[in-house]
């Protein structure tokens, strides 16, 4: 179904960009008829003033305001907060649980005695996790302190583009579902969120090159605090992440390459890009079925 629609997204902005170029094709007959000179043609323009009336008529609903892409120190702030907290609570909550089992017989010996265990409490690892009271409220507190503290986060960055940028409350649910769906996702079966930002994006209309750029910066944060979690609790495979990191660098440097480009190459065709989005999500789609395919065959062979 995405890619249906990011298909058909590109076919819309193809349409768009043949009527743009004939538009241009007929502009010197129009100024011709008119007496030729540039100022004519520049008279057939809407009147307005200036080039930001003019972005506002092409663009109803929207000021100067909203297109402020610029990153602000606040931004930095809180990404960093939520990356740092999501991370450690993920990695504490994990130990904290072995170590429980190890305490009741049937986890992993030497859990309480991980590394960040005893970094973080030190001798007092065992007293407080041998407490049933002292041990449920560390659980209880590392879970609530991420969920918490992304809500906070959540609702501040909603209500500011709210205010600022004029985004309307359903568009701001609208994005932080997709992002909280992409984020779950991530983290429980490893889908990349660039399969589902990047279409998104485009079908919320936004540019494919930017829609491209915004989706690799939202993927940084989901790869990001996975792999971290999933590092610190052990169970990373170092050998197979190295060597299938440097091909995704090399891959993510040749996709990036591509984008400029398709850009540099052929301006003003935004279908490109988004087909080539599009191609992406039917790959990964044809693939994750074929996988599913074979786990079913396996599950009844086994039978």
């Amino acid at each position: 179904f995405m890619m249906f629609m990011v298909c058909r997204t590109a076919w819309k902005q193809y349409c768009e960009e043949m009527s743009a170029l004939a538009g241009e094709e007929a502009t010197p007959l129009i100024s011709g008829t008119t007496g030729g000179s540039s100022g004519d043609a520049r008279g057939a323009l809407p009147s307005g003033g200036s080039g930001s009336s003019m972005l506002a008529t092409l663009q109803p609903g929207r000021d100067a305001k909203s297109v402020d892409r610029g990153l602000r120190t606040t931004d930095v702030a809180l990404a960093s907060v939520s990356m740092v907290v999501v991370v450690f609570s993920g990695a504490l909550r994990f130990h904290i649980h072995a170590c429980s089992a190890e305490r009741e017989g049937h986890g992993v010996a030497g859990s309480c005695a991980h590394p960040i265990m005893h970094a973080l409490f030190g001798a007092r690892t065992g007293p407080w996790m041998h407490n049933a009271a002292t041990a449920s409220l560390l659980v209880h507190s590392v879970m609530s302190l991420p969920l918490w503290s992304c809500l906070v986060i959540a609702v501040y960055c909603g209500a500011f583009v709210h205010r600022v940028s004029l985004w309307s409350a359903e568009k701001v649910v609208l994005y932080q579902v997709i992002a909280l769906t992409t984020g779950l996702l991530a983290g429980l079966v490893g889908v990349g969120g660039g399969l589902i930002f990047s279409p998104f994006f485009l079908l919320m209309g936004m540019e494919p090159s930017i829609a491209v750029a915004t989706s690799s910066t939202c993927v940084l944060f989901t790869s990001s605090s996975t792999t971290m979690q999933y590092l610190f609790t052990d169970r990373v495979i170092m050998s197979l992440a190295s060597v299938y990191g440097l091909v995704t660098v090399i891959a993510s440097y040749v996709g990036t390459s591509l984008v400029h480009v398709l850009q540099d190459r052929f301006k003003g065709r935004r279908s490109y890009i988004t087909l080539v989005v599009a191609l992406g999500v039917g790959l990964s789609a044809v693939l994750s079925l074929a996988k599913f395919v074979k786990l079913m065959i396996g599950i009844e062979a086994s039978d």
